[in-house]
This record gives C-alpha cells, structure tokens and sequence, in this order.
C-alpha cells in the first residue's frame, strides 16, 4: 500500500513514496519537463515505485503539488477571456486601486494584469445591485445575450468571467447569467466572482475570478492528461492536488475553482516544515524552501502555518485563503551577472532546468549559485542531482569570465561573493516574516529544505540572527513528504458586513448553515463523509470605520457565548498584531468562513530512532573554500545514512545525501536527533 507525493518544480520532480505496511519511505528526483510536466510527473512516479520494490498497482493514494497554473499567470499563456460587467464598471481592470510600487519610475509599466483581456472584451450588461444585496436595476437578459454573442462572435474568447457589483451580497444576477451563458455557449466554461470570491473590493474580486478564469483550461486538461496517464500506467488510485491554503483536493472539486492551486506548491513545503519541526519539539519555526528558481519563505507558529486573506501573487492582489508565504527569486539556477553600474547581482533571472547553469552542459552560458557552489568545493559533480553529467570547468569559465574578471576578482572571491548576495537577498526576505510582524527571530528554528537550502542555511542563519537550524532527514523532497501530510479540506466564504452589538447567534447559524452545505458536497466528492470530517469556524473582524480586518476563530461550534468570545478575541489578535487594542471601541463582522478538514491517517511520517552513536565513522575528504583569505581546505564528507541518533561533529564538514548537500559552516556544532533530523547550533555571541 503505497502514498506517493509528487511536487513539480520549474527545476525538478520531487517524489516521495511512502510503503504504510513497512513504514519506510523512498525518496527521488527527475529533472522537470517543461512545458510538458506530465512526462516528469509519471517518470519520477514510475522510477520512485520501482525503487521502492513495488508496482504501480500498489499505489493507493497520489497527491500533486503543481506549478501549472502558476506557470501559466507567468508565462501569461492562459485563456482568451470575456469579462462580463456591470453597466458603468467597464474600466475596474485598468485603472485598478493606483498601487505604484516604484514611486518615482516614471516609465514603470502598470501592475494591473492588463494580460487578462484588453478592454474590448470586458463588456457590460445592464443590471445593478446595491451593497446590501437589493435589487437596483433587474438583469437585461436580452442585453445580456447580446454581450455574449459579441464576445464569442466577434473576440472568439474562451472562458465568461462575471463580475457584477456587489455580487457577494446577493448573487442571483450573477448566478442567472451563468444559466444564459451556459444556454447559449454550453462549451465555454463560467466563472462568477460570487463563487470565486464573495467578498468586497470589486477590483481584487475581479483579479481573482480572472486568474481563476484565465488558468481554468489550462489546469483543467492538464490533470484531466494526468487522470489518463496514470490509468494506463495501471495506477487507478484518486488524485488529489495540494491547494493554497494547505489542504488538498480531488480533481473535480480543483478544476471547479482551479485559482486555489496557484501557490500549490509553495504550501506543500511549510507543511511539511511545520510538520517535522513540531514533531522534533521545535512548534516556532521558520520555513527556508531554497530550489532551482526560487526561495519560499514562511513563519510556523505553534505547529501551524499562518494563513492570510490578504495575499498576493507578483505585483496582483490574491485575495483567498493562503498559507502566508513570502517568494523571492532566488534558487540554485538563479543567474549572476555584473550590472551597469559595476555591483554584482544575483537573480531573480533564472536559469531554470533547461538549459540550466553551465555546469549543465545544456547550451546555459550564465554563472549560477549551483555554479558558484560547484567552484568552492561545496557539491560533488559526480551525485549532485542524481548524477546529472555535470562540467564544472564549464563553471569556472562562466564565472571566471562574467563575474571575476569585471570585478577584478579572483575565482572564489567571485563565488562566495556570489552566496553572499543570495544569502543577503533571502536574509532580508526572513526578516520581512519575522521582525516586521513582531518576532524575534532568535525564537525561531530555521528549517532549511529544497535543493539548495541546506547548503546555504547555515550562513543565512547568522545573517538573520537565527540560532538553531534543523536540518529535514529528507530535506530535498520535503515538499514531497508535506503532500502526503496535508489534510483534505474545503472551506467556503460569505460576506457578513454587520456590527457585532447587532449579531445575534441565529443570525451566524443562517449564514453557515449554507457554508457547510457547499463544504460537505465538496468532502462527498473527495470520498469523506460528514462524520469523518472536523469543522472550525472563522470570521473577520475589524473596528468600525478600519479598512483592514483580522480574522479570529469561531471555534468549532456555535454557542452563546460565541459572538462575547469573538469580540474578546478580536481585541487579543488586534493587540497582538499592532500592539494596540480598544475594548470599549465598537466592532463589527466583515466575512464568515467555514473550513471542513479530515486529517491524513499519520500525523507524522517520522519515528524516533533506536540507533546507537555511529562509532569508527571514516568520513572522506573534500577541498572546499569558505573563505577567499584561507582559500581551500580540506574537510571531512560525512553520508547521511551513515550518521545514526546521537552522532556529533563540529564544523566545517559536508553531510552528502541523495536529495541534497548540507554544509556546516566553521564552528556550527551539528547533531543527529532522534528522529534523524541534522539539529545545527551557532555559537553564540559572547
């Protein structure tokens, strides 16, 4: 009985398989294949399986971590859409909320996601509903189909985006129009903004229910392509995708609302960080997910990630339930180069799998970290990504010539400039998700994943003032085993704009009685039934006259004393968060959430070990250079299957495994847990 974990990246596949009657795990990696990731997806299952000394009918259960619909908002490669609008609101796309991240840019491009649909196919129809949910101006049906035809007809688009004003508070112009639209074009799909996102703020709405729109196809023939590959390859077990806010789903509850896979696999990594740090006794942590192509940054608190609703994605406002990660570009294929003014920079430009960095050998001309990484000693060409052919000659030369010789700089003073740059780069992203909300990093266990986190780790960690690391047992498919730990889960969202001295108990139960209708039809779909799955409530609260909400939980019941619990609850987080609270202010409900869960059979894949101290290790010996003054020495090169519980070294040393390399820097004492994590403590300042 086998659970396989599959998280695809712009670089590689990550793949762990989990054997529930051996309790033992396999873990591998392919390269990605872009554009078609399907063909990585079924390489990295059938190898990973096979490996494990299993057939693919063994497997039961394959959960995905996806990039596709993120790939497709960047590539800008999605749908040909029709915005439907309301008469008057033709323009909400184009002019926005005048957000201008570079103030003073006076050529900066706009940030709306013009890309959407020029304004020749964002139509309106006349029909009007005030903010309360009264009905203005009756739909113009007529006029409704006419708008249709045209945008069929005459702009030949793909995908009906409705988004009428103030459609979260009474949805039946919209919901109306879906059945017009699917009488006249039974072939184009739908997506309504009161199903995406029933909330205010038209333009954010609009932006949400577009990108939903926008990557519907897409996502939508890729896992329907997934579905029939893995059927022939004999795997009939379900398919289910990692979502945004941390849960997963099947296949037909994702392709309905597609935009919550957007930051898939962001969410799968902070699971499973979340995971192994709560059950090696460290619940505070920060999440490092270094790749190929970037670095996914996210604060554990109490064992749990924070979710947000007031995300985003780029320079677009994503609105939707989230796990709260921060991304910057850089990753082990980011490229390095020289600017015009003379500063070396890295990133956030990558080289991606394909051609990938020099030492690739793919056609990839530009230096890299995983290059740089290469030339100070620190990754063995011959295992370093399962034993792709790698050239670091290619690697001096890319950097000698691009970054050394510009800069006057010798070769490793070129590459350790180099990781000084991405490390300064992802320290300051670190210190964005823990100083700037109020935590002190040195509260923090910084849990290093991915490809390339271990490797810099270390050295970040003292930038960002961090203690302690921990160090995964399978820290470069982490991701992957985060997958197999998420729960099934599925939330709906209502509108609820009501002062709280005016709410009583009934007034709650009536707007989350329909909720938790939608989420059972949606858990039925996913094969749980009621009974097996846990319910929490939410709300957003803000004080009355803010632009800005917090949301609080409701718990898992509504009881009297749940609106006097909310009130007092709102003022603790408001505190909290900015330091301020006012209980005798008045407060009032923004939007009611929902979220129905069943939690994976193992709450953890890892086991304490009964291993003894590893004794008479003879660990091998590797050239590295850490510093450009002492230039290269000798260290020692430890296996990581090798190390058992208990086991203690100081650095320098290089601990070598399969899915990654883990440096510990001079003078990091590093020890193995008992769960076989790598726990790495800095020295301390005297």
């Amino acid at each position: 009985m086998l659970t396989v974990g599959i998280d695809v990246g712009g670089t590689f596949t990550d793949v762990f398989v989990r054997d529930s009657e051996k309790a033992g795990w396999v873990v591998h990696k392919v390269p990605s294949t872009p554009p078609a990731f399907g063909e990585g997806f079924m390489r990295g299952l059938t190898e990973a399986v096979e490996t494990a000394g299993q057939v693919n009918e063994a497997v039961h259960r394959v959960v995905h971590g996806t990039t596709v619909a993120t790939n497709c908002i960047l590539t800008q490669s999605g749908a040909r859409l029709g915005f439907v609008l309301t008469e008057g609101c033709r323009d909400i796309l184009y002019i926005g909320i005048g957000w201008r991240p570079k103030m003073y840019d006076l050529d900066m491009d706009p940030v709306e996601p013009l890309f959407l649909a020029p304004r020749r196919r964002s139509l309106e129809v006349t029909e009007r509903t005030d903010f309360q949910g009264n009905i203005l101006t009756p739909l113009d049906e007529d006029n409704l189909r006419e708008v249709a035809t045209k945008l069929v007809e005459e702009h030949s688009v793909e995908v009906f985006v409705v988004c009428y004003l103030h459609s979260y508070a009474n949805p039946a112009h919209e919901r109306r129009t879906r059945e017009i639209l699917n009488e006249l074009y039974p072939d184009i799909p739908v997506t309504l903004s009161s199903d995406v996102l029933p909330r205010r703020r038209e333009y954010r709405r609009l932006v949400v229910s577009g990108f939903d729109g926008y990557v519907k196809p897409v996502v939508t023939n890729y896992l329907n392509e997934l579905v029939s590959e893995l059927s022939s390859a004999e795997v009939s077990s379900p398919l289910q995708l990692m979502q945004s806010h941390g849960g997963v789903g099947g296949v037909e509850n994702v392709i309905e609302r597609p935009v919550g896979t957007v930051l898939s696999g962001l969410a799968a990594g902070v699971i499973g960080a979340a995971n192994v740090g709560a059950s090696a006794g460290y619940p505070d942590c920060i999440s490092l997910d270094m790749g190929g192509t970037s670095t996914d940054v996210a604060l554990i608190r109490g064992g749990q990630p924070l979710i947000t609703n007031e995300g985003s994605f780029e320079d677009y406002p994503l609105n939707v339930p989230m796990i709260d990660v921060r991304t910057i570009g850089a990753g082990g294929s980011s490229i390095a180069y020289v600017d015009e003014g003379g500063a070396l920079k890295v990133g956030p430009e990558s080289a991606g799998a394909d051609p990938g960095p020099a030492c690739y050998g793919r056609g990839g001309s530009h230096p890299t970290v995983t290059d740089a990484s290469l030339v100070l000693g620190y990754l063995n060409p011959a295992t370093f990504a399962g034993g792709l052919d790698i050239d670091v000659e290619k690697s001096r030369k890319a950097i000698e010539k691009q970054i050394a010789e510009p800069l006057n700089m010798t070769l490793p003073e070129a590459a350790l400039g180099i990781h000084a740059i991405v490390n300064s780069n992802m320290a300051q992203t670190l210190r964005l998700v823990s100083i700037k909300r109020g935590h002190d990093p040195r509260d923090f266990v910084l849990i290093p994943f991915g490809g390339a986190g271990p490797l810099q780790g270390g050295l970040l960690a003292e930038n960002a003032s961090i203690n302690r690391l921990l160090v995964p047992p399978t820290p470069g498919v982490l991701s992957a085993m985060g997958l197999m730990l998420a729960p099934i889960q599925h939330e709906a969202l209502a509108s609820f704009e009501t002062g709280s001295d005016n709410v009583e108990l009934k007034d709650l139960q009536s707007v989350f009685e329909p909720l938790d209708m939608q989420c059972r039809v949606k858990m039925k779909n996913d094969g749980v039934q009621h009974k097996d799955a846990t319910t929490e409530y939410l709300a957003e609260m803000r004080y009355v006259g803010q632009a800005h909400q917090l949301e609080i939980t409701l718990g898992a019941n509504l009881e009297k004393n749940t609106i006097a619990d909310a009130i007092n609850h709102f003022h603790d987080a408001h505190a909290a968060t900015y330091n301020h609270c006012d209980r005798d202010a008045a407060t009032e409900f923004v939007t009611l959430r929902a979220v129905h869960r069943k939690d994976p059979e193992e709450k953890s894949l890892l086991s304490p070990k009964t291993d003894t101290e590893t004794t008479d290790l003879k660990p091998g010996h590797r050239d590295i250079c850490l510093d450009a003054d002492m230039g290269y020495e000798s260290i020692p090169v430890y296996q990581r299957d090798s190390l058992q519980s208990g086991f203690e070294l100081i650095g320098p040393a290089i601990v070598e495994q399969a899915d990654t390399t883990t440096l510990i820097y001079r003078n990091h004492a590093a020890k193995v847990d008992k769960y076989g994590n790598l726990i790495v403590d800095l020295p301390q300042e005297s």
